[in-house]
Protein backbone atom coordinates (compact mmCIF):
# COMPACT_ATOMS: atom_id res chain seq x y z
CA UNK A 1 0.00 0.00 0.00
CA UNK A 2 1.49 3.30 -1.08
CA UNK A 3 2.20 6.00 1.50
CA UNK A 4 -0.17 8.90 1.12
CA UNK A 5 0.74 12.45 2.03
CA UNK A 6 -0.93 13.80 5.12
CA UNK A 7 -3.52 16.33 3.85
CA UNK A 8 -3.26 18.38 7.05
CA UNK A 9 0.53 18.62 6.73
CA UNK A 10 0.32 19.45 3.03
CA UNK A 11 -2.21 22.22 3.56
CA UNK A 12 -0.17 23.77 6.35
CA UNK A 13 3.01 23.67 4.26
CA UNK A 14 1.17 25.42 1.43
CA UNK A 15 -0.19 28.06 3.81
CA UNK A 16 3.26 28.54 5.30
CA UNK A 17 4.77 29.01 1.85
CA UNK A 18 2.08 31.50 0.83
CA UNK A 19 2.49 33.38 4.11
CA UNK A 20 6.26 33.60 3.69
CA UNK A 21 6.06 34.73 0.06
CA UNK A 22 5.75 38.50 0.78
CA UNK A 23 8.68 38.35 3.22
CA UNK A 24 10.80 36.39 0.71
CA UNK A 25 9.95 38.88 -2.04
CA UNK A 26 10.91 41.78 0.25
CA UNK A 27 14.20 40.11 1.17
CA UNK A 28 14.85 39.41 -2.50
CA UNK A 29 14.27 43.05 -3.45
CA UNK A 30 16.51 44.18 -0.60
CA UNK A 31 19.32 41.90 -1.73
CA UNK A 32 18.84 43.00 -5.34
CA UNK A 33 19.11 46.72 -4.60
CA UNK A 34 22.01 46.12 -2.19
CA UNK A 35 23.88 44.24 -4.93
CA UNK A 36 22.99 47.02 -7.40
CA UNK A 37 24.38 49.72 -5.10
CA UNK A 38 27.51 47.68 -4.38
CA UNK A 39 28.19 47.07 -8.08
CA UNK A 40 27.66 50.67 -9.16
CA UNK A 41 29.83 51.98 -6.32
CA UNK A 42 32.78 50.92 -8.51
CA UNK A 43 31.58 52.96 -11.51
CA UNK A 44 31.28 56.59 -12.58
CA UNK A 45 27.55 56.23 -13.29
CA UNK A 46 25.70 59.55 -13.50
CA UNK A 47 22.05 60.45 -13.20
CA UNK A 48 21.94 62.38 -16.49
CA UNK A 49 24.26 62.98 -19.42
CA UNK A 50 26.59 60.68 -21.30
CA UNK A 51 27.76 58.87 -18.16
CA UNK A 52 24.19 57.77 -17.47
CA UNK A 53 24.43 55.30 -20.38
CA UNK A 54 28.16 55.05 -21.13
CA UNK A 55 29.48 54.58 -17.62
CA UNK A 56 32.75 52.82 -16.90
CA UNK A 57 34.43 50.96 -14.07
CA UNK A 58 36.66 53.13 -11.87
CA UNK A 59 37.71 50.59 -9.24
CA UNK A 60 38.06 51.94 -5.72
CA UNK A 61 38.20 55.59 -6.83
CA UNK A 62 34.81 56.43 -5.27
CA UNK A 63 35.83 54.90 -1.94
CA UNK A 64 39.11 56.81 -2.02
CA UNK A 65 37.12 60.02 -2.48
CA UNK A 66 35.20 59.23 0.70
CA UNK A 67 38.32 59.62 2.82
CA UNK A 68 40.30 62.14 0.79
CA UNK A 69 37.59 64.80 0.49
CA UNK A 70 36.06 66.72 3.36
CA UNK A 71 32.39 66.18 2.53
CA UNK A 72 32.01 62.57 3.63
CA UNK A 73 34.05 62.82 6.82
CA UNK A 74 32.33 66.06 7.86
CA UNK A 75 28.94 64.49 7.24
CA UNK A 76 29.97 61.39 9.18
CA UNK A 77 30.95 63.52 12.17
CA UNK A 78 27.68 65.47 11.96
CA UNK A 79 25.81 62.16 11.83
CA UNK A 80 27.66 60.86 14.91
CA UNK A 81 26.71 64.01 16.84
CA UNK A 82 23.12 63.80 15.61
CA UNK A 83 22.76 60.10 16.52
CA UNK A 84 24.46 60.41 19.90
CA UNK A 85 22.54 63.41 21.19
CA UNK A 86 19.16 62.85 19.58
CA UNK A 87 18.88 59.05 19.76
CA UNK A 88 21.22 57.59 22.39
CA UNK A 89 21.13 60.46 24.90
CA UNK A 90 17.87 62.09 23.90
CA UNK A 91 15.27 59.53 22.88
CA UNK A 92 16.61 56.60 24.89
CA UNK A 93 17.37 58.39 28.16
CA UNK A 94 14.31 60.62 28.03
CA UNK A 95 12.08 57.68 27.12
CA UNK A 96 13.38 55.66 30.07
CA UNK A 97 13.09 58.55 32.53
CA UNK A 98 9.51 59.23 31.49
CA UNK A 99 8.62 55.53 31.67
CA UNK A 100 10.21 55.20 35.13
CA UNK A 101 8.67 58.38 36.54
CA UNK A 102 5.19 57.65 35.18
CA UNK A 103 5.25 53.94 36.04
CA UNK A 104 2.12 52.89 37.89
CA UNK A 105 0.64 56.39 37.85
CA UNK A 106 -2.83 57.24 36.60
CA UNK A 107 -3.12 60.99 36.44
CA UNK A 108 -3.97 63.85 34.13
CA UNK A 109 -0.28 64.81 33.97
CA UNK A 110 0.62 61.36 32.65
CA UNK A 111 -2.08 61.62 29.99
CA UNK A 112 -0.88 65.06 28.89
CA UNK A 113 2.76 63.89 28.65
CA UNK A 114 1.79 60.78 26.69
CA UNK A 115 -0.30 62.84 24.26
CA UNK A 116 2.61 65.25 23.70
CA UNK A 117 5.17 62.54 22.94
CA UNK A 118 2.75 60.43 20.89
CA UNK A 119 1.81 63.49 18.84
CA UNK A 120 5.40 63.85 17.71
CA UNK A 121 5.56 60.18 16.70
CA UNK A 122 2.26 60.25 14.80
CA UNK A 123 2.74 63.51 12.91
CA UNK A 124 4.15 63.16 9.37
CA UNK A 125 7.77 64.27 9.05
CA UNK A 126 6.91 67.19 6.77
CA UNK A 127 4.27 68.50 9.19
CA UNK A 128 6.67 68.15 12.13
CA UNK A 129 9.40 69.95 10.15
CA UNK A 130 7.06 72.83 9.31
CA UNK A 131 5.96 73.04 12.96
CA UNK A 132 9.53 73.27 14.27
CA UNK A 133 10.68 75.62 11.49
CA UNK A 134 7.80 78.00 12.24
CA UNK A 135 8.37 77.75 15.99
CA UNK A 136 12.12 78.44 15.88
CA UNK A 137 12.18 81.10 13.15
CA UNK A 138 13.00 84.72 13.92
CA UNK A 139 9.28 85.55 13.82
CA UNK A 140 8.30 82.24 15.42
CA UNK A 141 6.51 81.24 18.58
CA UNK A 142 9.58 81.02 20.84
CA UNK A 143 10.59 84.59 20.09
CA UNK A 144 7.03 85.89 20.36
CA UNK A 145 6.26 84.24 23.70
CA UNK A 146 9.64 84.12 25.46
CA UNK A 147 12.53 86.06 23.90
CA UNK A 148 10.86 89.37 23.00
CA UNK A 149 8.72 89.67 26.23
CA UNK A 150 11.95 89.27 28.24
CA UNK A 151 13.43 92.27 26.42
CA UNK A 152 15.88 90.46 24.16
CA UNK A 153 16.34 90.76 20.42
CA UNK A 154 14.63 88.02 18.36
CA UNK A 155 16.89 85.07 17.57
CA UNK A 156 16.73 83.04 14.38
CA UNK A 157 17.23 79.69 16.11
CA UNK A 158 16.73 77.56 12.98
CA UNK A 159 19.59 79.45 11.31
CA UNK A 160 21.95 80.29 14.18
CA UNK A 161 21.57 76.98 16.08
CA UNK A 162 20.50 74.66 13.27
CA UNK A 163 21.96 71.38 14.52
CA UNK A 164 20.72 71.71 18.14
CA UNK A 165 17.25 72.61 16.85
CA UNK A 166 17.18 69.57 14.55
CA UNK A 167 18.40 67.34 17.40
CA UNK A 168 15.66 68.60 19.74
CA UNK A 169 13.04 68.17 17.01
CA UNK A 170 14.14 64.59 16.42
CA UNK A 171 14.09 63.85 20.16
CA UNK A 172 10.48 65.03 20.29
CA UNK A 173 9.68 63.10 17.10
CA UNK A 174 11.06 59.75 18.23
CA UNK A 175 10.90 59.56 22.05
CA UNK A 176 7.51 57.80 21.93
CA UNK A 177 9.08 54.56 20.70
CA UNK A 178 11.55 54.39 23.59
CA UNK A 179 8.86 55.42 26.08
CA UNK A 180 6.47 52.66 24.97
CA UNK A 181 9.21 50.01 24.92
CA UNK A 182 10.56 50.93 28.35
CA UNK A 183 7.05 51.23 29.81
CA UNK A 184 6.31 47.66 28.73
CA UNK A 185 9.70 46.47 30.01
CA UNK A 186 9.28 48.12 33.42
CA UNK A 187 5.74 46.78 33.76
CA UNK A 188 7.13 43.26 33.31
CA UNK A 189 9.36 43.64 36.41
CA UNK A 190 7.84 41.98 39.44
CA UNK A 191 6.90 44.50 42.11
CA UNK A 192 8.07 42.00 44.73
CA UNK A 193 11.64 42.31 43.41
CA UNK A 194 11.58 46.11 43.67
CA UNK A 195 9.94 46.01 47.10
CA UNK A 196 12.56 43.51 48.32
CA UNK A 197 15.32 45.88 47.26
CA UNK A 198 13.52 48.72 49.03
CA UNK A 199 13.25 46.67 52.24
CA UNK A 200 16.99 45.91 52.01
CA UNK A 201 17.66 49.64 52.17
CA UNK A 202 18.29 50.39 48.50
CA UNK A 203 17.80 54.03 47.52
CA UNK A 204 15.58 54.91 44.52
CA UNK A 205 18.71 55.37 42.39
CA UNK A 206 20.11 51.99 43.51
CA UNK A 207 16.79 50.29 42.76
CA UNK A 208 16.90 51.65 39.24
CA UNK A 209 20.63 51.10 38.63
CA UNK A 210 21.13 47.76 40.36
CA UNK A 211 17.71 46.13 40.00
CA UNK A 212 15.65 47.50 37.11
CA UNK A 213 18.34 48.21 34.51
CA UNK A 214 19.96 44.73 34.66
CA UNK A 215 16.53 43.10 34.28
CA UNK A 216 15.56 45.14 31.20
CA UNK A 217 19.04 44.98 29.66
CA UNK A 218 17.81 43.13 26.53
CA UNK A 219 15.10 45.75 26.03
CA UNK A 220 17.70 48.52 26.31
CA UNK A 221 19.88 46.87 23.67
CA UNK A 222 16.89 46.32 21.38
CA UNK A 223 15.84 49.94 21.73
CA UNK A 224 19.36 51.19 21.08
CA UNK A 225 19.65 48.96 18.01
CA UNK A 226 16.49 50.28 16.38
CA UNK A 227 16.83 53.97 17.21
CA UNK A 228 20.50 54.03 16.19
CA UNK A 229 19.73 52.52 12.78
CA UNK A 230 16.71 54.75 12.25
CA UNK A 231 18.50 57.93 13.29
CA UNK A 232 21.72 57.13 11.43
CA UNK A 233 19.81 56.89 8.14
CA UNK A 234 17.16 59.52 8.96
CA UNK A 235 16.48 62.00 6.18
CA UNK A 236 13.01 63.63 5.88
CA UNK A 237 12.88 65.82 9.00
CA UNK A 238 16.41 67.17 8.54
CA UNK A 239 16.02 67.88 4.84
CA UNK A 240 12.61 69.49 5.26
CA UNK A 241 13.80 71.74 8.11
CA UNK A 242 17.21 72.87 6.89
CA UNK A 243 18.09 71.11 3.62
CA UNK A 244 21.42 70.27 5.27
CA UNK A 245 22.26 73.92 5.93
CA UNK A 246 23.09 76.56 6.76
CA UNK A 247 26.19 75.62 4.80
CA UNK A 248 26.82 72.03 5.86
CA UNK A 249 25.92 72.37 9.56
CA UNK A 250 23.14 69.76 9.38
CA UNK A 251 24.39 67.72 6.44
CA UNK A 252 24.23 64.17 7.79
CA UNK A 253 25.26 61.18 5.70
CA UNK A 254 21.70 60.68 4.48
CA UNK A 255 21.50 64.29 3.26
CA UNK A 256 25.02 64.08 1.81
CA UNK A 257 24.01 60.91 -0.05
CA UNK A 258 20.93 62.64 -1.48
CA UNK A 259 22.90 65.70 -2.56
CA UNK A 260 25.59 63.68 -4.28
CA UNK A 261 23.22 61.22 -5.97
CA UNK A 262 20.36 63.46 -7.07
CA UNK A 263 21.36 67.11 -6.75
CA UNK A 264 24.74 66.56 -8.40
CA UNK A 265 23.84 63.35 -10.24
CA UNK A 266 26.87 61.32 -9.10
CA UNK A 267 25.13 57.96 -8.73
CA UNK A 268 28.41 56.01 -8.63
CA UNK A 269 29.78 58.10 -5.78
CA UNK A 270 26.38 58.04 -4.10
CA UNK A 271 26.39 54.25 -4.27
CA UNK A 272 29.78 54.22 -2.53
CA UNK A 273 28.34 56.42 0.24
CA UNK A 274 25.40 54.03 0.67
CA UNK A 275 27.75 51.05 0.89
CA UNK A 276 29.82 52.84 3.53
CA UNK A 277 26.65 53.62 5.49
CA UNK A 278 25.59 49.97 5.24
CA UNK A 279 28.94 48.81 6.64
CA UNK A 280 28.82 51.31 9.52
CA UNK A 281 25.24 50.39 10.44
CA UNK A 282 26.13 46.70 10.20
CA UNK A 283 29.04 47.11 12.62
CA UNK A 284 26.85 49.06 15.06
CA UNK A 285 24.22 46.32 14.81
CA UNK A 286 26.79 43.68 15.73
CA UNK A 287 27.73 45.66 18.84
CA UNK A 288 24.11 45.86 19.97
CA UNK A 289 23.47 42.20 19.14
CA UNK A 290 26.35 41.28 21.44
CA UNK A 291 24.68 43.34 24.15
CA UNK A 292 21.52 41.26 23.67
CA UNK A 293 23.34 38.12 24.71
CA UNK A 294 22.77 37.15 28.29
CA UNK A 295 25.96 37.47 30.38
CA UNK A 296 27.43 34.13 31.41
Amino acid sequence: MKNQANPWLTNNLVLLGVGMLPALLLIGLLLYFTAWAFAFSFTDLALVGRKSVEWSWVGFENFQRLFTRRGFLESLWTTVIFVFFSAIVGQSVLGFLLAALLRGRNSTLKTVIEVCIMLGWLLPDIVAAFLWSATTAQTGLINALIVVPLGFEPVNFINDYALPVVIIANIWKGTAWSYLLFSAALDSISREVVEAAKVDGATPFQRVWLVMLPIIRPHIATNMLFITIWTFTYFPLIFAMTGGGPGTQTTTLAVFLYNQSFSRGNLGFGSAISVAMLVIVGLLSLVYLRMLREPK
